[in-house]
């Protein structure tokens, strides 16, 4: 088997992985060195949702639990967000964007606006209407994925290749071993 450069664009891991450096590249030269995209995701969500925990915002933005600390303590370090007492519940502790995080947040939104479109602007619309889709099916059966037992799929093997891409609109089926 080849292992070419030509053979690894048969991978689809291999493809997200050269999309996000190529989302990663773009994001710290169209929109912000400084704030990261996964802070940016912290701090939209946080716009759309004011006063909600931790816990929630780290799925609202689907971050792990440590990540989603990480994010927050940097964010509240530089003063775009703040950590208060639940008036209801003094256990527990709500997240919100201090009035720095609001401006930063309306400052960046354009720009990730622009720099999402220069990502996408290979494709035709219809192209990235489909591409968002598609990413969307990936995404949504993570949970799915996670929650299921590694050892309950079945990979299928054709002479140690990779099978050709599905045909849009076909689901990749789940095979139970025997």
């Amino acid at each position: 088997m080849s292992t070419s450069h030509e053979d690894l664009r048969l991978h689809p891991g291999h493809l997200i992985r050269r999309a996000q450096q190529v989302h990663y590249w773009l994001w710290n030269a169209q929109v912000s060195s400084e704030v990261t995209s996964p802070q940016f995701a912290v701090l939209y969500a946080l716009r759309a949702e004011k006063n909600i925990d931790q816990k929630t915002l780290g799925e609202r933005v689907s971050l792990d639990r440590s990540t989603t600390a990480e994010v927050v303590a940097r964010l509240k370090a530089r003063g775009l967000i703040q950590r208060f007492r639940d008036p209801r519940d003094g256990r527990r502790n709500l997240l919100r964007l201090t009035a720095a995080g609001v401006r930063t947040t309306e400052r960046l939104i354009p720009k990730a606006v622009r720099m999402n479109r220069l990502l996408v602007s290979a494709l035709s619309e219809r192209e990235q209407s489909e591409l968002l889709r598609m990413l969307n099916l990936v995404v949504d059966a993570d949970e799915r994925l996670r929650n299921e037992s590694f050892l309950d799929w079945q990979i299928p093997c054709r002479a140690h290749a990779l099978p050709p891409p599905s045909p849009a609109g076909h689901r990749i089926s789940r095979l139970r071993t025997a």
